[in-house]
């Protein structure tokens, strides 16, 4: 009798292990590799959710995209229109990578730098399951900007610029995708 139960609890674990297994996401099933070239082009706006302004698709543009450790990336934007280099911090989002600025450009762009008593001032701002999640609760509060990130299943990246044109604010838009 006792083997019989040993038996039942042993399936009943193997079991449970199985279907516990198979309805956690399998954060691996999406390549998180963002190194690489991207070409696209970009486009104008007048702020970070709004219609074109400037559809202009002869803008060819290019991203090179480097790893500098498991949290920065190096980003090499360049076109007819911009040329830019910068580094960004990256918090995995399920199956996007999202991005954010980090030291001066996020502290110029936030009004402090990151980890400066900020913790817990957003809210309930996102899922904090997720590294981006716990980035948004952390350091951000309601209505703060961001300015791109990669769509890891159709291998794209988009970031906004912010061009300032006398005191009037626009976005150039690069929207590229992995070569």
């Amino acid at each position: 009798m006792k083997t019989n139960n040993y038996l039942k609890l042993l399936l009943l674990a193997f079991v449970g292990t199985f279907v516990f297994g198979a309805c956690q996401k399998d954060n691996q099933s999406v390549n998180k590799n963002v190194e690489g070239t991207y070409v696209g082009n970009f486009t104008t706006t007048s702020t970070l959710k709004s219609a074109q302004l400037d559809a202009n698709i002869n803008s060819l543009a290019t991203a090179v995209v480097s790893k500098l450790n498991d949290e920065q990336i190096k980003i090499h934007c360049f076109g007819d229109e911009l040329d830019s280099t910068f580094i960004l911090n990256m918090y995995d989002n399920g199956d996007s990578l999202m991005v954010c600025l980090n030291g001066q450009d996020f502290k110029n762009e936030y009004g402090h730098m990151m980890g400066d008593g900020m913790m817990g001032n957003g809210g309930m701002m996102g899922n904090n399951s997720t590294e981006w999640g716990q980035h948004m609760n952390g350091e951000h509060q309601v209505g703060d900007n961001h300015f791109g990130g990669f769509d890891m299943q159709n291998g794209t990246f988009g970031y906004s610029f912010k061009m300032m044109t006398g005191s009037s604010t626009n976005y150039k838009k690069f929207q590229g995708t992995k070569k």
